[in-house]
C-alpha cells in the first residue's frame, strides 16, 4: 500500500490534473468559475456561476496556467505532490506516490545524505507523469527535501518526505490556524508572530502540524511566498489547506496543488477539503464527487480525522451527507472563528446513527494561539488552547 498523501495521488489527482492544469483549452476559466472571483459577492458569484460554466470554453478559451519553479518565487514546478504542504509520510521500504510534469531523475536529500529513488514511471491526464517510489531502506527517519532533475532544469521542494521510524499507538498532532501573512492587525508583524509559534510548534512532541487556512491576508503571491519561507522553518512535517483570505486567483493551487486530499499515520485517516469559497464546499463543484470518493478510502481507519478551514451549517449538503452523516468522521479540526469553540459547539448538528462528528476549533495563529490533539486507542483528545507567542 502507497504510503504519505496516497488517496489524492492515486485517485484523485486525475481530478486534479483536469481542474487545475493546462489540459484543455478552457481549463483555467473552469477553476475560475467554480472557485469564485476574488471580491465577487455571494449573489453574484451565485448567479454567475451556471452562465461561467456553460460558456467557459469560449471565453477563457486561449487561457493555460503559467506554473514557475519552487524558487524564488516559491511556486511548483516539475514535482507538483508530494510538498512541504502534503508531504509523504512513511516508513523505511514503504511505496509513496509522485506526480511531475515531466519525467525525471529522483532522490530524496537531508543532512548531506542523498537517496536515489528508482521509480516506476507511468502517464497521468494532462502529460503529466506519475511515479511510485519507494523510502529506500537505509533512509535515517527525518525530513528529506524531494529533488527532481530533468533535461533541461533541477527542482528542489523542501520538507517534501518524512521518513517515520515507527507510527505509535498514541501520538500528538500539533494544530495552528488562520496565521494572516500579509496582515497589520497587531503590533507585531504577522510573520514575527509565525515565525515564533512555529518555533514553539518545534518544541513539542507532535507527530505532524496541521495548518488549516487563511495563510494568508489576501492571497497575493508575496504573502503565500512569505508564509512558504516560514513554514519551511518548521521541523515536523506540515498540512497545509486554504482559506477564505487565500482565495485570489490560482496562487492557493500554484504553492500547494490540489485543495482536497487524505493522508494516512498509521491506522488513522485525515481528510484535508477546501472551504474558501463564498458557497462552502458548494454541491455544484468538483469537490463534492472528490469528497465523497476520499471519505470512503478512509473507512477502514481507526480514527477518521477531517480539517478544513470552516464549517458552516449551510454548506454543500452532498459534502455534509458524504462527512457526518452517510459515513462520519470521528472528529473534525477547523479554525476562521477566530475563538475556541463552546460547550454548545461540540459536534456538528446533524446526529447520523453513529453519532455527531465531534469539532474542535482552535483561535487564529495571528493571536499567538496553538492547540494539541492527543490521538489514541481511547479517541480523540484535544488539549487546551495554548496562547504561546505575545502579539503586542
Amino acid at each position: 500500500m502507497a504510503s504519505g498523501v496516497q488517496e489524492l495521488n492515486a485517485r484523485g489527482l486525475s481530478d486534479f490534473l483536469t481542474a487545475y492544469n493546462n489540459t484543455g483549452p478552457c481549463s483555467a476559466g473552469v477553476l475560475a468559475c467554480i472557485t469564485g472571483i476574488a471580491g465577487e459577492t455571494p449573489a453574484l458569484h451565485r448567479s454567475r456561476f451556471l452562465l461561467r460554466v456553460l460558456g467557459v470554453c469560449a471565453v477563457f478559451f486561449a487561457t493555460s496556467i503559467a506554473v514557475s519553479a519552487r524558487d524564488a518565487a516559491g511556486l511548483l514546478d516539475i514535482v507538483i505532490t508530494p510538498n512541504d504542504g502534503m508531504p509523504a509520510m512513511g516508513l523505511p521500504g514503504a511505496e509513496f506516490e509522485v506526480l511531475t510534469t515531466a519525467q525525471a531523475e529522483l532522490s530524496i536529500e537531508a543532512n548531506g545524505a542523498t537517496h536515489a529513488l528508482t521509480p516506476q514511471w507511468s502517464d497521468a491526464l494532462g502529460g503529466r507523469k506519475h511515479a511510485l517510489c519507494t523510502i529506500p531502506a537505509d533512509a535515517a527517519p527525518g525530513l528529506y527535501a524531494l529533488r527532481a532533475r530533468g533535461a533541461d532544469r533541477e527542482d528542489v521542494n523542501l520538507r517534501s518526505v518524512c521518513v517515520c521510524g515507527a507510527f505509535p499507538e498514541t501520538y500528538t498532532v500539533a494544530h495552528i490556524t488562520d496565521t494572516h501573512i500579509g496582515s497589520n492587525r497587531n503590533a507585531r508583524t504577522s510573520e514575527d508572530i509565525f515565525t515564533e509559534l512555529i518555533q514553539k510548534v518545534n518544541a513539542t512532541q507532535a507527530a505532524f502540524v496541521l495548518v488549516t487556512g487563511d495563510l494568508t491576508e489576501s492571497g497575493e503571491p508575496e504573502q503565500f511566498k512569505h508564509f512558504l519561507d516560514i513554514l519551511n522553518t518548521c521541523t515536523l512535517p506540515t498540512f497545509v489547506c486554504s482559506g477564505n483570505h487565500d482565495r485570489k486567483e490560482l496562487n492557493y493551487e500554484r504553492t500547494f496543488g490540489p485543495d482536497s486530499y487524505v493522508f494516512w499515520f498509521g491506522k488513522d485517516g485525515y481528510l484535508f477539503f477546501d472551504t474558501k469559497d463564498f458557497y462552502v464546499a458548494e454541491d455544484l463543484g468538483p469537490q463534492a464527487a472528490d469528497i465523497e470518493r476520499q471519505r470512503r478510502a478512509l473507512k477502514s481507519a481507526r480514527w477518521s480525522i477531517g480539517a478544513s478551514h470552516r464549517y458552516e451549517a449551510d454548506m454543500g449538503m452532498r459534502t455534509q451527507l458524504a462527512l457526518f452523516i452517510d459515513d462520519p468522521l470521528d472528529w473534525f479540526i477547523f479554525g476562521h472563528w477566530h475563538r475556541e469553540n463552546t460547550a454548545q459547539e461540540k459536534s456538528v448538528p446533524w446526529a447520523a446513527p453513529d453519532g455527531a462528528t465531534r469539532i474542535t476549533v482552535t483561535p487564529a495563529a495571528i493571536n499567538g494561539a496553538m492547540r494539541l490533539f492527543e490521538i489514541g486507542p481511547a479517541g480523540i483528545v484535544p488539549g487546551e488552547v495554548q496562547t504561546v507567542v505575545k502579539v503586542k
